[in-house]
């Protein structure tokens, strides 16, 4: 078919024209359109949205389409361009290559590739990509359980694997935005398995920031991914640039398995950030890169588990594992500072001073190459054996094990003292 051929209407016809339990095969080059009068509110919000899918039990293959929209004029609601309704249960789509660009004025407005509702919803060997010139509040995957509840909700057992997902915005400006390459809202048993994730922001510190997936659901597992998320700060030098969060977990009881996570490229830059308590976190590749404030893992979260990961960081200030949380273990991980001792301005591998972060075990860990201390804590950390610390040999004062008691170091690990450097 020839482009332009397909455009919004007759996709929606191809969708709603299919029989239950089938599988539809889209084709063709389809140059979507805004709406003219579809607005209706998707849990508290008005939006608008050009492809809905409401019927259950039906695939939708894109495998010879390629879907675009470019978005030139300001908008006036919240943007799905697709979305699945609760009503259409069990439905896949494989194949799927979207491509939305926006070349409109900064807006609060969110903007969304496919935003669910739908209960077991899978994504196979799907392509998203969401360009923003301007600020705006760009989604690649929006799946909404919207119940916080630790029974069904109405968006569990998304799946999307095998997939990737990119969303960027260009330009900085003055307006708030949160670039998301996929975001769960309380939706439960989710499954993220060998999918590519990168989301990229531009502007000034976290009210501009950039996270890879966010979720605060229960029983999710995420496995095998290489999840980026990206403040466009290249040499990592100032703290007034925008932050990237490669992973910001808030859920229950979720896995985290075999990922490569990465937050890099700004003023702030935390690999996995964990307020989730039970979470296992195991055998990832975890990086805090190009940043003058790095943070590989930031746990807040009680009773979980970090074993056999690998940690580093570039940052001019890193904590390794920055620890506030109780009753975790914190074993057999390799943690590793990358920069050179005369670029440190105040570098750790794990610190623990908060009060919260009582009765841990934290053992056989190796922590390298950080040039103040190996383990900062105060006294009631819990266990910590076996552990291996080593350094530069021009690491002068290092500590391997230091009290929140010491001031001196206290004064130089503390992160009010990070600055940024002008060239």
């Amino acid at each position: 078919m020839e482009k332009g051929e397909i455009m919004t209407t007759d996709i929606q016809k191809i969708i709603d024209s299919a029989k239950l339990v089938s599988e539809v095969r889209v084709e063709g080059e389809i140059d979507l359109e805004m709406p003219k009068s579809t607005s209706f509110y998707v849990g508290k919000n008005f939006s608008k949205s050009l492809i809905t899918i409401t019927k259950p039990n039906i695939t939708l293959d894109f495998s010879d389409a390629i879907v675009r929209m470019n978005i030139t004029e300001p908008l006036d609601t919240d943007l799905n361009i697709f979305f699945v309704s609760s009503m259409a249960k069990s439905v896949e789509i494989k194949n799927l290559k979207l491509y939305v660009y926006l070349n409109i004025p900064a807006t609060a407005r969110q903007i969304v590739g496919l935003y669910n509702t739908a209960y077991s919803l899978k994504l196979n060997n799907c392509y998203m990509e969401i360009v923003s010139e301007n600020q705006s509040n760009p989604v690649g995957v929006f799946n909404n359980g919207n119940l916080d509840t630790h029974m069904e909700t109405r968006a569990d057992n998304l799946v999307i694997a095998n997939s990737c997902i990119r969303v960027q915005i260009v330009q900085s400006g003055m307006k708030d935005s949160v670039v998301y390459g996929i975001y769960n809202n309380l939706a439960n048993s989710i499954s993220l398995q060998n999918t590519f994730v990168y989301s990229t922001n531009i502007g000034g510190g976290k009210n501009q920031s950039a996270i890879g997936v966010y979720t605060n659901g229960r029983f999710g597992r995420y496995i095998g991914n290489n999840i980026k998320a990206n403040g466009s700060h290249n040499t990592g030098t100032l703290k007034e640039q925008a932050y990237a969060y490669g992973f910001v977990n808030e859920g229950l009881y979720n896995l985290i398995e075999s990922n490569n996570i990465v937050g890099e490229w700004g003023g702030q830059c935390v690999g996995l950030e964990n307020k989730g308590d039970f979470a296992k976190v195991s055998g990832n590749k975890i990086l805090a890169t190009h940043t003058i404030k790095g943070r590989s893992v930031r746990n807040y979260a009680n009773d979980s588990i970090f074993d056999g990961n690998i940690l580093t960081s570039t940052s001019r200030n890193p904590r390794l594992f920055e620890q506030e949380g109780s009753n975790c273990i914190i074993t057999n991980n390799m943690m590793q500072g990358l920069q050179l001792p005369s670029t440190y301005q105040s570098s750790a591998g794990i610190y623990a001073v908060a009060e919260s972060a009582a009765e841990n075990l934290i053992s056989q860990n190796i922590i390298k190459n950080v040039c103040d201390c190996g383990i900062f804590a105060h006294k009631n950390i819990g266990q910590v054996q076996n552990n291996i610390i080593t350094t530069y040999a021009e690491s002068y004062g290092f500590v391997k094990q230091g009290l929140k008691t010491d001031e001196q170091l206290a004064n130089k690990l503390d992160e009010s003292r990070i600055h940024s450097i002008f060239d």
